[in-house]
């Protein structure tokens, strides 16, 4: 019974890490712990208080089926790409003065990369 316990107890801590070898990814512990209280990868699920970034790249800002956006980012007319994405977390409000993400802002550049390389490499699997 304890066996059992623990091997659920596992696999639950193994799911909420995310993609393999989240824990030991910085960019991983980055999102995770900055972004993924509001957003998630994952393609089963759903929206949470910001959108699902799962397909994020490549796709026009403000148009995910499902999710209420600020008229400014349904109008922005841009796509995600790695480098809108940077920009994005360097300051939200000021590309989108009336989006309605403005808690997090990261100046560190490295930083950024990280989160950014996090999901060029898993948010479209």
């Amino acid at each position: 019974m304890e066996l059992r316990v623990a091997a659920l107890v596992l696999a639950s801590l193994s799911a909420m890490a995310g993609p393999s070898g989240a824990a030991d990814d910085p960019g991983a512990k980055l999102f995770l712990n900055h972004c993924g209280t509001c957003h998630t990868i994952d393609p089963a699920a759903p929206a949470r208080q910001g959108p699902n970034l799962h397909g994020v790249l490549q796709r026009k800002a403000g148009t995910l089926d499902g999710f209420k956006y600020s008229a400014g980012l349904k109008a922005a007319g841009w796509q995600w790409t790695p480098e809108q994405l940077d920009l994005w977390l360097t300051d939200p409000k000021a590309l989108v003065p009336d989006t309605l993400m403005s808690v997090y802002k990261q100046k560190d550049a490295e930083k950024r990369k990280l989160i950014v390389d996090y999901l060029t490499a898993n948010s479209n699997n």
